[in-house]
């Protein structure tokens, strides 16, 4: 067996970040992390009072890490469907031009 190539390593982390965007962190990077926060503010608990989640959720730092780490990948994984898009189009086109018939004003050389 050969080594991995760019190619395999490219696929193989495609896929990694495919996985991650798509089931661990789809609906994660808008939940509340799965384990408690202390709050600093106070040590007694609700008076009775209706509990908001939605600010407590909002400002969760597990979260809005998880957020960032998932529009960094996003835009990683754009910038490679760019350069990928790119090098097809070059490898193509230079594909074309070895199999094309040399045209009058190019030279047979070796």
């Amino acid at each position: 067996m050969t080594a991995p190539t760019v190619l395999d390593k490219f696929a193989a982390a495609y896929l990694r970040v495919y996985q991650s965007l798509h089931s661990d962190a789809a609906e994660a990077q808008w939940m509340p992390g799965r384990t408690p926060v202390l709050r600093e503010d106070t040590t007694e608990r609700s008076k009775g009072l209706t509990s908001d989640p939605v600010p407590t959720t909002a400002m969760d730092g597990r979260r809005l890490n998880l957020r960032a780490a998932v529009m960094e990948a996003e835009k990683a994984l754009s910038a490679a469907d760019q350069a990928l898009r790119l090098a097809e189009s070059k490898l193509r086109r230079a594909f074309a031009q070895v199999e094309s018939e040399p045209s009058e004003s190019e030279p047979l050389g070796n």
